[in-house]
């Protein structure tokens, strides 16, 4: 897993997750299709981490 800042990638150690939840809510997500286009779907739930980067 890489996370970008200002076009230059950097290594995962550099980041702490403190907390990581569900978030119970009706959202519409778009999904990819084999051919192409999306496919629009009902969620119920949305995945949350929240990180600190160490500098």
């Amino acid at each position: 897993m890489l996370s970008t800042k200002g076009g230059q990638s950097e290594s995962v150690d550099s980041l702490v997750e403190i907390l990581e939840f569900t978030h119970f809510a009706r959202i519409f997500k778009f999904n990819r299709t084999p051919e192409i286009g999306k496919k629009k779907e009902i969620s119920h739930e949305i995945k949350v981490s929240v990180v600190m980067e160490l500098v």
